[in-house]
């Protein structure tokens, strides 16, 4: 089996990449920072690219709401242009078309009351990372069901690495400042409360997507890949001051409008179509991310 990987560079993707090949499974990778000719926004090239694949796992993207917000009209044209290139490169092939599983992300549900959330849940995005994400999603379906391409969607929830994050982002950011014992600064009140996923376990449910499309002949379907366990912002921080033995307090500074303020999700469905089964509980996650830093020489 072939399998591309769009955003193969990126922290999911490199991750992902890493744990196909051990399963001997040939990685097609594609991104714009291995190669600037890998760019989803280049039809030509992607087909010519997925010529001989088998399924492609679509990662590529402005990946961050942040940078949406300060650019949305690069995030539109990459994430929604990359993800129709894609859609159009499949239905274009002669021969066989390779499946497709969509990286999209909790930020499509917006604000969502009750919690948790479900795949049943009225997605109503707040910014522009997720109006992109519910674009790919839709189109997702509708090449599905127009055009007989076989897709998924899945739906990430603040998946955390080590090493290979954003640094900036919150969990390595708090490391951060905590192994330096600085201030950890919360932008709201502290009681934003988010459901964190341990990269291995957001991999081991696109590994369970891939094994689930390559049987299934449903057309299309969509997962959330999450904990269904809500931790705030103050909490995670007390958590990471405590594997640190850190001296750091927490502060706090003005929130940002962007920014959704509550989320967690009932993974029941990816747990009975895929066999997900998050496993590592937070604070051993943030120990093993805290064990790379060292490693890495980053704390």
């Amino acid at each position: 089996m072939k399998i591309l990987i769009t955003g193969s560079a990126g922290f999911i993707g490199s991750a992902l990449k890493d744990f196909l090949e051990k399963q001997d499974i040939e990685v097609i990778p594609y991104d714009l920072k291995d190669a600037p000719a890998n760019d989803t926004r280049d039809l030509a090239n992607l087909r010519v690219k997925m010529a001989q694949a088998d399924g492609v796992v679509h990662l590529a993207a402005v990946s961050r709401v942040k940078w949406a917000f300060e650019d949305p009209l690069a995030c539109i044209h990459t994430n929604v242009g990359g993800t129709i290139n894609v859609l159009e490169a499949i239905r274009q092939a002669h021969g066989k078309q390779p499946w497709v599983i969509f990286g999209s992300s909790r930020e499509v549900f917006g604000e969502s009351r009750p919690l948790p959330v479900t795949e049943e849940t009225p997605c109503h995005p707040m910014n522009v990372y997720g109006v992109a994400k519910i674009a790919g999603e839709d189109l997702c379906k509708i090449f599905a069901k127009d055009y007989g391409l076989k897709t998924r969607t899945l739906r990430f929830s603040n998946v955390y690495t080590s090493s290979r994050d954003q640094l900036d982002r919150v969990i390595p950011k708090f490391i951060l400042r905590a192994a330096k014992n600085e201030d950890i600064i919360i932008n709201g009140t502290g009681q934003e409360t988010f459901d964190f996923t341990y990269i291995q376990d957001t991999i081991s449910g696109i590994w369970g997507c891939i094994q689930e499309i390559q049987k299934s002949q449903r057309p299309y379907d969509d997962f959330i890949l999450a904990t269904g366990i809500p931790t705030s912002l103050r909490e995670l921080a007390e958590i990471i001051i405590k594997v640190l033995a850190s001296k750091s307090e927490i502060k706090y500074a003005q929130g940002r409008s962007y920014d959704v303020n509550k989320f967690y999700a009932d993974p029941a469905k990816a747990k009975q179509f895929l066999g997900f089964n998050p496993s590592t509980a937070l604070e051993e996650g943030i120990g093993l991310v805290i064990r790379d830093f060292k490693k890495e020489k980053i704390i």
